[in-house]
């Protein structure tokens, strides 16, 4: 039997000290076990270094960056080997086989040790972001929870401190907050600031005036600095829109509640004086309720239209076959942020990353299941929920049929509204489920054909739906 040539060994004995090294410094369980596994599967001694350091500092890319060297050192090791034994003028059969050895052992034995290392490596950077991702929403509220305590103690303001009547706008699945911006400024009067933010952080202030009855907004934003000379901004007695897109078009309620709950306490909105009016449409209703379940004493009304508050059965099948509704719908249901749920029945996986979005949820979960949840854990602010305005408006489709009436000698047009919009029943929209925390159910019939362009897509710009938001802004001025 031959014998390892020892290049091998030395040139192991290096990496081992790297390794260890490596090990030392991520203070990782997972991460001793993968070094240690490739080491006892190389044959080349035990695996020494200690893990005794209280924070895991992990940075996969680094590790992979150091084995992609050791690869190339066998490599290299491998190349200068083969050059020497071309140079040999009459090579013997121990020769011969010396290099055979050689080349097979670094390139099916060592190489594949640590290239299956690096696979190791990668399944262990999936499991912290998973874990990541669990504790990030509890760590993400505390934090948010102490910012503002911390505020409040030292009177620090916001930016916006001192606006008391505020409209937050939250869009829906797979949307901008573009037609929002557009029913916001059609709905707002003389005196109010616009904030239109986008989901890479720009955003955009407009001014409104009114003047003999014509409403003028700025047709360029402004920045910041601009805004400030405004009189609207520096008076602060009209009302501030703020149009929220959120970081990612499908992200799960919590994160949206999280992310919201950030900027309005930077904003310096989140006080005892500012009262927010919230509009939303699709999922952006079950965003904006869970925003008010975590922060009940800061909203004052949620105003929302196609909002599915119970499972969605066109979620669920997306959730399914997420390549057909890519492929044919444009929907992408394995959008991914830093959000897992911990009801594993409101996950999926992609790429290898456990997550939750609005597709998970809608699958999953009723909006009475978290509202009843809270009921018991606490109802306080439950009773809270049962104090707010909350009016669930539904769009609907129509159906035009023509037919010939014979006394008048003419066709006629009836129209027909559906029971649903095209992706959300009317039941579902107005939240019967939730019974009497819905005070008012008003119904619009919104110009749409079925599926392939429904009435759901129409309905922020519809005009009974901004006459709404005109309304709710009008009747809660402080």
């Amino acid at each position: 039997m031959y014998q390892r040539n020892p290049i091998i060994d030395q040139i192991l004995n290096i990496h081992k000290v790297q390794a260890e090294g490596i090990v030392r410094s991520t203070s990782s369980k997972l991460v001793k076990k993968a070094f240690t596994s490739s080491w006892s599967n190389l044959n080349n001694g035990s695996f020494q270094a200690s893990i005794s350091g209280q924070t895991i500092m992990f940075n996969p890319s680094d590790m992979e960056g150091m084995i992609n060297k050791w690869i190339h050192d066998f490599e290299i090791c491998l190349e200068a080997e083969e050059a020497k034994f071309k140079r040999i003028e009459d090579p013997t059969f121990s020769d011969k086989m010396d290099i055979i050895h050689l080349k097979t052992d670094i390139e099916q034995y060592v190489l594949y040790e640590y290239r299956d290392l690096k696979r190791k490596i990668g399944i262990i950077d999936t499991k912290f972001a998973n874990a990541a991702r669990a504790y990030r929403s509890p760590l993400h509220q505390a934090l948010n929870d102490i910012n503002q305590l911390y505020n409040d103690m030292n009177n620090i303001d916001g930016d916006f401190t001192g606006f008391e009547n505020v409209s937050v706008y939250v869009h829906g699945i797979e949307d901008t907050g573009k037609k929002f911006f557009e029913s916001a400024v059609e709905a707002a009067e003389d005196g109010d600031v616009i904030a239109y933010e986008d989901r890479h952080g720009n955003i955009e202030y407009y001014v409104v005036s009114v003047d003999k009855g014509i409403k003028d907004v700025n047709e360029e934003p402004l920045t910041f600095e601009r805004l400030k000379q405004t009189d609207q901004y520096n008076d602060k007695n009209g009302r501030l829109h703020i149009v929220y897109e959120t970081e990612y078009k499908n992200e799960h309620r919590q994160k949206t509640s999280d992310d919201l709950t950030e900027k309005l306490i930077e904003m310096g909105l989140l006080n005892d004086e500012t009262k927010i009016d919230l509009f939303a449409h699709s999922y952006g209703g079950r965003r904006s309720l869970q925003f008010a379940m975590d922060y009940p004493d800061h909203v004052r009304s949620i105003t929302t239209i196609g909002t599915p508050y119970d499972k969605n059965i066109l979620s669920r099948t997306a959730n399914t076959f997420p390549g057909i509704a890519k492929d044919f719908f444009n929907k992408n249901p394995t959008e991914y942020s830093n959000y897992l749920d911990f009801n594993s029945k409101n996950q999926r996986t992609d790429d290898g990353i456990l997550h939750s979005n609005v597709y998970t949820d809608m699958k999953s979960e009723a909006m009475l299941e978290d509202i009843e949840h809270l009921k018991v854990a606490n109802p306080e602010a439950y009773q809270k929920l049962e104090e707010m305005e909350i009016t669930a408006a539904a769009g609907r489709d129509t159906t035009t049929y023509k037919s010939y009436n014979e006394f008048k000698g003419e066709v006629e047009e009836f129209v027909v509204p559906d029971t649903h919009d095209g992706a959300v029943s009317v039941k579902s929209q107005y939240g019967e489920s939730l019974g009497e925390l819905i005070d008012n159910r008003p119904s619009y019939d919104v110009k749409g054909e079925g599926i392939s362009n429904p009435a759901h897509s129409h309905e922020i710009t519809d005009e009974g739906f901004i006459h709404l938001i005109r309304q709710v802004n009008s009747d809660h001025k402080e």
